[in-house]
């Protein structure tokens, strides 16, 4: 398994995250907004000195982490099809072959049902085909597919081909249906998992859930460390802290994550998710050294 980070959580700056990466032992960056931008809005000519410099250091991006498809469901064609063009355009400048996309803000009224949500990715599913791209979705609890169960349903109707899951098991703690990160919400998605962001999470008294550093919250991370590996998984794992040591993100600054004010203060937070999942993974190697002892 390899360890990357959103870039956004840690900093705006490009060459701050080569460093922060460097600094961590990463392996790769998962861009999300950088330098005030959106990724896919990144001008073609800065897109390739990022992928000098990522070759330079060793560093590959990991995924580019849109928020494709995260808007009501009916704005799916015209500017949504335009940005995937875009981030097909940035993930081929980037020698990336994942973009993170979701399934439509969940109405007032309820979640769509699985099939009236497939019809809407029949376009990108012919662009993905046409530019060699698979496009990730996610749970998320602001979405259709608030959880697992849902998302795994909704790729059930589509080409695995073009689309996979992000596995996000911080996500459940928000998750209305509060399903179970583990073992429910990872068994839903395996059959097309392709992706795994890293986040924790604790209830306060109130029932509100708080983001935290991986392995401090009510995610079993060395559960799903140990099961990762055993499935043979050798994708990513992208850390997503969503907190701030020194201040709170809003819920519109987690639904929707954009520029140095989100940013502000992530740095701290990042270095010390990224710290725990190296110890957590370093305890599951030693664990299992010891098993074969």
């Amino acid at each position: 398994m390899k360890l990357s980070f959103i870039t956004d959580e840690a900093t705006q700056s490009f060459e701050e995250a080569v460093a922060f990466a460097g600094r961590l032992g990463f392996a790769g960056l998962e861009l999300r907004s950088v330098e005030e931008q959106p990724i896919d809005r990144i001008a073609v000519h800065t897109l390739r000195e990022w992928r000098n410099r990522l070759e330079a250091e060793g560093l590959a991006a990991a995924c580019l982490s849109s928020t494709f498809f995260k808007c009501g469901f009916g704005d799916s064609d015209g500017p949504e099809m335009d940005k995937l063009s875009r981030l097909c355009d940035a993930a081929d400048i980037l020698g990336c072959g994942l973009i993170r996309g979701f399934a439509f803000f969940r109405p007032e009224e309820g979640a769509l049902p699985a099939d009236v949500l497939a019809s809407r990715f029949e376009k990108p599913a012919v662009l993905l085909r046409a530019r060699g791209k698979r496009l990730l979705l996610e749970a998320d609890p602001s979405v259709n597919t608030a959880n697992h169960a849902s998302l795994g349903a909704l790729l059930d109707k589509l080409d695995r081909k073009c689309f996979g899951a992000v596995y996000d098991p911080g996500n459940n703690l928000f998750d209305p249906q509060r399903e179970p990160p583990y073992p429910d919400g990872y068994d839903a998605i395996r059959p097309c998992l392709a992706h795994v962001h890293v986040k924790d999470a604790v209830l306060e008294p109130d029932g509100v859930p708080r983001c935290v550093a991986p392995g401090r919250g009510l995610v079993d991370w060395p559960r799903v460390l140990r099961r990762l590996s055993a499935d043979g998984y050798d994708g990513w794992l992208s850390i997503e802290p969503h907190y701030r040591k020194q201040a709170v993100l809003t819920e519109e600054q987690m639904r929707l994550p954009l520029g140095s004010r989100f940013t502000a203060g992530g740095m701290e937070a990042a270095r010390e998710s990224g710290l725990a999942l190296a110890s957590l993974l370093a305890e599951m190697e030693s664990e299992m050294r010891d098993g074969h002892t």
